[in-house]
């Protein structure tokens, strides 16, 4: 698979490029234009055992964090074509892209770094929307506009890690959060480019307009290049979640019997998981389980953990912390080899 091509030339360049006469070339040239065949048997053996050791790391850290019968659940769900991911800033990150509070915080550091410790007390307190509203207030609108186009925007072409490994695993709805263009990305570069960018005002008519043609990128928070239908201060949460769409309805829409997984996803007290909550609260019938690949928290607050994600029906899938890279990687590798 072309996803781990790069990988394979890394891996074989790793000594050093071959010298010969003070004229160099990098290992891998030199085995594909001497050799091609042998070339590409030992890339097909180099990811078969690729796959192998990513499934073979997946159990070992789910065996030990005792939630490989919830994977097993999750991929059994994912081979019916019962899946729906939710992609989150987390999956940006490996492409250069920081996480949300960072974010925020580097809007200020060149033009009003003195507003920073207000902002890093705000973060500190999981106010994002009341942060992101204080930026904007400080930067004024049109600064802040071009602020999010700029770093954010549809110009920034990469789509770098597991995000790249999405194409080949779900090829109907993605919904994220993200404003930047990296699924978009990763999506063109697999050749499966969106039938359909939904977001803003358009939502409202998302389920009706997926119909059977569903391969689309649903923008719950909009996108970067466009601040019309854009969700990210506390003014443009209340004038879309209270005066406009509602969030509930909307997941509940999407997802009918389906199961999202939730990727890069933090998954603290935001609107998202208050959404599930009231869908779960309101449906007189037994919801679909959704899921998430989350760090493992510590011993003494994992109980804690697991009842506040229960309560909007999500049951996490822990990877060992700080290691969310190649986990995510793992986890998403083994289940598109069919699961353990």
């Amino acid at each position: 698979m072309e996803y781990f091509r790069q990988s394979f030339i890394d891996k074989l360049n790793e000594d050093g490029d071959i010298e010969i006469a003070k004229i160099t070339w990098a290992r891998d040239y030199v085995l594909k234009s001497l050799d091609e065949k042998s070339y590409n048997e030992v890339f097909a053996e180099w990811v078969n055992q690729s796959k192998e050791d990513a499934k073979q790391r997946a159990l070992d850290f789910l065996t030990d964090n005792g939630c490989l019968e919830r994977f097993r659940r999750l991929a059994h769900r994912f081979q019916a074509q019962q899946v729906i991911p939710f992609v989150g800033a987390g999956m940006s990150i490996p492409t250069g892209f920081m996480p949300w509070g960072g974010f925020l915080i580097s809007l200020l550091q060149g033009d009003a770094p003195q507003e920073i410790p207000t902002l890093r007390g705000m973060l500190a307190l999981g106010q994002y929307e009341e942060a992101a509203q204080h930026v904007h207030n400080i930067l004024t609108a049109g600064v802040f506009t071009a602020e999010i186009a700029e770093r954010l925007g549809s110009h920034r072409l990469q789509s770098v890690g597991s995000v790249n490994l999405l194409p080949h695993l779900f090829a109907g709805e993605v919904i994220t959060t993200n404003f930047d263009y990296v699924l978009m990305n990763a999506y063109r570069n697999a050749g499966m480019q969106f039938g359909a960018t939904i977001c803003g005002a358009d939502l409202r008519a998302a389920p009706a307009r997926l119909g059977n043609g569903n391969h689309a990128l649903l923008r719950l928070h909009g996108e970067a290049d466009v601040a019309n239908g854009r969700v990210l201060t506390l003014d443009e949460y209340h004038a879309v979640y209270t005066a406009g769409r509602d969030l509930k309805g909307l997941l509940a829409a999407i997802m009918g019997v389906r199961s999202f997984l939730f990727l890069g996803c933090s998954l603290e007290v935001d609107r998202t998981i208050q959404a599930l909550k009231e869908v779960k609260a309101e449906t007189p019938v037994e919801n679909s389980p959704h899921f998430a690949f989350l760090p493992e928290p510590a011993t003494a607050v994992r109980l804690q953990r697991r009842t506040f994600l229960e309560e909007a029906g999500i049951h996490p899938i822990y990877y060992p912390a700080g290691e969310h890279d190649q986990s995510i990687e793992d986890l998403l590798i083994t289940m598109m080899e069919g699961g353990i």
